[in-house]
């Protein structure tokens, strides 16, 4: 027996535990997927774009995505940077030799098969004379200290600005006073003779309001321009000429180091060169209707 005991051996039966193999997966490859998804018909939506429009609209296309200038491909700057001279006119207008001059022609000129390049230049010479004009109407006045002016590649600039003898506004107010309502009156039929839309801006300087949710340079920049276009306008000035009347408060001071001079408060008037007036439509529209044509409406008729 014992013998038999002794030959018996005990079974011992290890239970592991069982590994799952239905271990829940989470949804990030569906993210993922979705992405690259995404991304691939991006790229076949752009390689049918560019397969589908013309050399010259891919032109524009990139120009506008490198903010390139909309004013005869310079430099994109404000239109009221001040860096003029008084009583000077400064012909600072640069023009690109390989870029085909923009349409600058009304239907009357173009009627006459004149040339582009004609008209650009017979266009150039307006404002050129024109500001010759403002500069002998300023000097009847004796009010060359009041007026600075120049021509840039937008057009002409005319700031008229108060001095120590003249202020153009009363103050803290948009009510015009008599002599610059009389400069203002002789500028406008000459404004009247050449056909450029022009631009209306109000500055002022840097003197706060007590109570700036009430009344601020805002309001007051931008009445002070409004009373500027109604006496131009009264005076002869066509209004379909005003392209925009604006306030910049004093955002764009002529004498920073002196923020409460005189020479900051200010009426400027742009006339604008043709190209500059249609950039404003390119980001504006021209009665809903934009210069540059949206790409997905061109795309959209060629189907």
């Amino acid at each position: 027996m014992r013998g038999s005991r002794g030959k018996e051996h005990t079974t011992i039966i290890k239970r592991s535990s069982r590994k799952s193999h239905d271990t829940f997966h989470g949804g990030a490859w569906k993210v993922a997927f979705a992405d690259f998804t995404l991304a691939m018909m991006a790229l076949f939506m752009v390689l049918w774009i560019m397969g589908s429009v013309t050399e010259e609209e891919r032109k524009e296309i990139v120009s506008q995505l490198n903010g390139q200038s909309i004013f005869d491909g310079n430099s994109l700057s404000p239109i009221t940077q001040p860096h003029g001279a008084g009583g000077k006119v400064a012909v600072t207008e640069k023009r690109d030799p390989g870029k085909q001059p923009q349409k600058t022609a009304s239907a009357s000129a173009m009627a006459k098969s004149e040339s582009l390049d004609d008209v650009t230049s017979r266009s150039q010479n307006e404002i050129e004379d024109l500001a010759r004009i403002i500069m002998k109407i300023t000097s009847a006045y004796d009010a060359q200290s009041n007026l600075k002016i120049e021509i840039v590649p937008q057009g002409l600039r005319i700031l008229i600005t108060d001095d120590r003898k003249r202020e153009m506004f009363q103050r803290s107010s948009a009510i015009l006073t008599p002599f610059f309502k009389r400069l203002l009156t002789e500028f406008a039929p000459e404004l009247n003779k050449i056909d450029n839309k022009i631009i209306i801006t109000g500055h002022t300087d840097a003197t706060r309001f007590r109570d700036q949710d009430l009344y601020n340079n805002w309001n007051l920049s931008g009445e002070r321009a409004m009373q500027a276009r109604k006496v131009l306008t009264r005076a002869g000035l066509d209004q379909n000429k005003v392209l925009q009347v604006s306030g910049m408060a004093d955002q764009m001071l002529i004498d920073p180091d002196n923020p409460l001079s005189s020479s900051n408060r200010r009426i400027e008037i742009m006339v604008l060169t043709q190209s500059a007036s249609e950039s404003l439509y390119q980001f504006f529209g021209q009665h809903g209707e934009k210069v540059i044509k949206p790409i997905v409406d061109r795309l959209s008729q060629q189907q």
